[in-house]
């Protein structure tokens, strides 16, 4: 090496030396970038991780890592919450141990709030472990829970809960033309929320469509509403013809489902519907069909409801189709665009009777009550009208033995969206088969092709020889 280049090697090394920079390799230096806090989301009762699907979508579209988002599920058919009380400890130790994170961020909603609320002012050690809690319409408090940095999301206040709910000390945003659980998933929430937790603002609001051949799905197969899986049961995935909801050829996932249920993660086309079947010994086939996935989706749940087995009337002669969404159905508001609408081949089955605001309603069964023929949509059936979140209505969809037929299943939501989504499905018996149906809680979006695959698309359309590039 001659004088002249050592010369202007121990200068740029004194010079790097002097500003305190490093020399180490780019890829030492990337491996050292912060992540960001890991979150828990605590649901409410009667639910699951469902309910934070959305939410957990639009952070990993904002470049949140999925591997740092984690839920817990607990049963709420039990009276107390000492159990999830303790499994949310258990939960938070297993997290900071897996993400090597000093701390947490804890979010939950209704239940899932006395729940997180009891942990974190258990003891000084609890809260040490969080760095900010976020409240979803849940229990009130007269200061920090646990001295930790809080924000509190309410929806709508109804009897029993007062308008001027808060949590003293903390930030406190009202979102009152929200339902409980709509207001989770709202845009308005998620972009507080996220404020909140990261200090800036998101780059969108959205479930930011991925390349249809990219999407992945990985979830839980469960009973509701003790989310304990369905151990025992195969699940298997089918790919569908859209216009009729019947199977195209073998099922291109199988699964034998454990005590956890876990499923995946499986890849799926974001352009494809897919039906969600769980065979189980000595009971009915549970057929679940949600709407195709645009993006990753890692917490999906295929659920079937035991306790309720005894009130849904079953015959070869009718189908029973429960249909969910974690967004509330409304069928008893003034004004035009006000109530939902949910059809049955062509049926609305959302009306005053079955689905007023106060009601909450995110789960509706629909059965043949008395396996009578009978369609009667004026009033919710018991015992749906005693338990929150449901609702039943009596309504006669002609099954066939061989499941040939096909019933049309139509949401037509209400305002801010507006939107109409169809899912066609067969006509299974009820007395061997169970059937349910998931609608999004979001208006999705259409997957945007790169600009440079689309303009090498559309040349060889015309015949171009030229080459594309990669």
């Amino acid at each position: 090496m001659n004088f002249a280049i050592r010369r202007g090697l121990a200068v740029l090394l004194g010079l790097i030396a002097m500003l305190g920079l490093s020399v180490l390799p780019a890829a030492a230096s990337a491996a050292k970038k912060p992540q960001p806090v890991p979150m828990i989301f605590v649901h409410g009762n009667s639910g699951s991780a469902q309910q934070f699907e959305t939410n957990a979508m639009r952070f990993v579209s904002n470049g949140f890592p999925q591997n740092r988002i984690f839920t817990l599920e607990y049963d709420t058919s039990l009276a107390t919450n000492d159990h999830a009380i303790e499994a949310l400890g258990r939960l938070v130790d297993t997290v900071r141990s897996k993400t090597d994170a000093p701390k947490v961020n804890l979010l939950a909603h209704s239940r899932g709030t006395l729940v997180s609320q009891s942990w974190l002012t258990d003891s000084a050690e609890n809260a040490a472990k969080v760095n900010k809690y976020v409240n979803f319409d849940g229990a009130w408090a007269s200061s920090l829970p646990g001295g930790v940095p809080t924000m509190a999301v309410w929806a709508e206040a109804r009897e029993p809960f007062p308008a001027d709910r808060e949590i003293v000390g903390g930030v406190n945003r009202n979102f009152p033309e929200k339902s409980h659980t709509e207001v989770v998933n709202s845009r308005g929430a998620f972009r507080a929320v996220y404020e909140f937790l990261l200090g800036k603002k998101p780059k969108t609001l959205n479930v930011v469509p991925e390349a249809p051949n990219k999407v992945t799905v990985k979830g839980r197969a469960l009973n509701f509403p003790a989310n304990t899986g369905i151990d025992g049961g195969t699940l298997r995935v089918f790919p569908l013809n859209a216009k009729t909801g019947q199977r195209k050829g073998r099922a291109i996932y199988v699964k034998k489902l454990d005590q956890t249920g876990n499923f995946g993660p499986l890849k799926v086309n974001g352009r494809t519907r897919y039906e969600f079947a769980v065979t189980r010994p000595g009971t009915t086939t549970l057929h679940n069909y949600p709407e195709p996935f645009e993006r990753d989706n890692h917490l999906y749940r295929v659920l079937i409801a035991p306790a309720l087995a005894p009130f849904l009337d079953a015959s070869p002669a009718h189908t029973n189709v429960s249909v969910t969404r974690m967004f509330e159905f409304r069928g008893d508001q003034p004004g035009a665009g006000a109530n939902d609408r949910l059809l049955l081949n062509g049926r609305n089955v959302i009306t005053p009777g079955t689905s007023p605001r106060v009601r909450r309603t995110l789960a509706v069964f629909n059965i043949d009550r008395g396996s009578d023929g009978v369609t009667d949509t004026s009033t919710s059936l018991s015992p749906f009208n005693l338990l929150s979140f449901l609702t039943g209505v009596d309504i006669f969809l002609p099954a066939a033995a061989d499941h040939g037929g096909t019933i049309k299943v139509t949401e037509k939501a209400r305002r801010p969206f507006g939107h109409t989504r169809v899912t066609n499905i067969p006509n299974w018996p009820s007395s061997d088969h169970s059937v349910s149906v998931y609608f999004k809680n979001y208006p999705d979006l259409k997957y945007k092709q790169p600009k440079k695959k689309k303009q090498c698309r559309n040349a060889k359309k015309r015949g171009a020889k030229k080459k594309c590039a990669r």
